[in-house]
Parts: structure tokens; C-alpha cells; sequence
């Protein structure tokens, strides 16, 4: 059950979707035939493999066996109102860790790391992230963005006919990050809770847990966004990540805080935006 926490009945991914999020997509959706493309892949290929390696290999959470693993995305589900709870499996890895595979029926997977080295609100922000990208209807493309590699290598001459589309979806699987990122904070609504949850995906060794330094974290974070006034420095941060589907951890901690700072995450929590 939902405690101290703001339920917000009526969200909208629209109303905290990040502008690179929205824009990247935008370019995606205006590629020909790529929205029905991905979608016969999807559920002709991707869908069933994915559903049959981790149905198959990992333990599914319910709310029979593991109670309270299974609560936390039930509240996750019932704090960002999604319609519906996805099932949940858990993986051996000892990464703090996650992932949903599925675009018609999105399953979410956590690593057993996450629920050993994280506490309530640091699972609630990794798992609302999660639940956000099914809010966003980002699993189709998310799914294509996982697999390009292998449809690319399964078409003869699909390197040279689907490079710029691979690197589209890289790009776009990026900047959905930081909309997911959002909807974790809005689910966990605990600041400090989401900082320390990226220091430990950043590599906090567990011997400093109990010394965890957000601030210093925050300036970091701070620090990296001001790096982006310098031409040269955006260069090499696209060549470093242009062929990952995931930003780095600062620079996610690091577009968050803008939209803290801006004011955009006070106006849900304290009701003054959700009616």
C-alpha cells in the first residue's frame, strides 16, 4: 500500500515528456514505413523471443510468493496511473539493475542486486522509471532499438541500407532515458532517494554505502551540465555514446536536475499542476 505518497490520477506522459524525448521520436515517426516495420518484427520476432528467454529462465514475482517485491510495482503502477500492472520477473546480477522487454505485453525484469542494494524508494525510483517507458509507449521502438543489430546483420547489405536508422533509434532510446527518468522521480517522489540510486548505478562500492555522498554527486552533476557551453566537448560526448542506447549516469542525473530546478517536478507532487 501507498504511503506519503502524492497518487497521481489523470498523468499523462505528455505533461512530463522530456523536449529531446519528443523531438527524437518525432523524427523517428516521420521515417517511412519504420512504425509498421517495427511493429511486424516486433510481434512476429522480438516479442516471442524475449517473452520465452525470460519467462523461461527467471523467477516471475507475484503477489503469492513475494509479496513484497510484487507491492512495489503495484504501487509504482498505482502512483503513475498506469492501467495496468506488467508482470515481473527477476534475473541473477548483482548490477542494480532493470529492464521491460515487450511492446504488447511489456514485462518488466530486476536484477537481484537492485532489491539486496537498494532501499524502498531507491527500488520505487528504478521501477517507476521502468513502468514510465510503458506509460510512454516507448517498448516498440525500444524493442527495434535493442535488436537493430540483429535484423541489420539478418538482411543482406543491411549495414549500409540501415546505419543512419540505427544510429536514429540509438539516439532516440537515449533521450526516452531521461523521460523515464522523470516518471521514476515522480513515482519514488524522494530527491535523495534518486541521487543515491544513481551514485550506486555509478559504482559506489557497497564497503561506502553507509558514507554515500549525495552532494558531492549533485556537484558533479552540476558540473557536467556546464561542460555543454564548450563546442568540443558535445562533440565528444556523441562520439562516446553514439552507438549506446543508454546516456551516461551523470548526464541523466544531470538533465533531471534541470527539471527540478526549473520547477516542473514541484508542480505534480504538490498537486498544483494534476487536477
Amino acid at each position: 500500500m501507498v504511503y506519503n505518497k502524492q497518487i497521481l490520477t489523470g498523468l499523462e506522459h505528455s505533461q512530463y515528456e522530456h523536449d529531446f524525448d519528443r523531438a527524437a521520436l518525432e523524427k523517428l515517426e516521420s521515417i517511412p514505413f519504420l512504425t509498421k516495420a517495427s511493429q511486424w518484427v516486433t510481434a512476429n520476432f522480438i516479442e516471442r523471443v524475449y517473452t520465452v528467454q525470460y519467462t523461461g529462465s527467471n523467477l516471475k514475482v507475484t503477489k503469492d510468493n513475494y509479496p513484497q517485491i510484487h507491492q512495489y510495482l503495484v504501487d509504482a503502477c498505482k502512483i503513475l496511473d498506469l492501467d495496468r500492472v506488467p508482470d515481473l520477473y527477476i534475473e541473477w546480477g548483482y548490477q542494480i539493475n532493470a529492464c521491460t522487454v515487450g511492446a504488447e505485453n511489456p514485462i518488466i525484469i530486476l536484477n537481484s542486486g537492485l532489491i539486496d542494494l537498494c532501499d524502498d524508494d531507491e527500488i520505487m525510483f528504478i521501477i517507476g522509471h521502468e513502468c514510465g517507458h510503458i506509460k510512454s509507449n516507448h517498448m516498440l521502438y525500444h524493442m527495434m532499438a535493442q535488436t537493430i543489430n540483429f535484423v541489420i546483420d539478418a538482411i543482406p547489405g543491411g549495414s549500409l541500407l540501415a546505419g543512419g536508422l540505427q544510429y536514429a533509434l540509438y539516439y532516440w532510446d537515449r533521450m526516452s532515458e531521461f523521460t523515464a527518468d522523470r516518471a521514476g522521480l515522480l513515482c519514488c517522489q524522494n530527491q535523495e532517494a534518486m541521487i543515491r540510486a544513481f551514485i550506486k548505478m555509478a559504482g559506489l562500492p557497497i564497503k561506502e554505502f553507509d558514507n554515500i555522498q549525495t552532494n558531492t554527486f549533485l556537484q558533479q552533476s552540476r558540473d557536467f551540465q556546464m561542460l555543454d557551453y564548450d563546442g568540443m566537448n558535445k562533440v565528444v560526448k556523441f562520439l562516446s555514446i553514439a552507438d549506446s542506447t543508454h546516456p551516461w549516469t551523470v548526464m541523466r542525473s544531470s538533465e533531471l536536475l534541470k527539471w527540478i530546478d526549473a520547477g516542473e517536478y514541484d508542480k505534480f507532487v504538490n498537486k498544483h499542476y494534476l487536477k
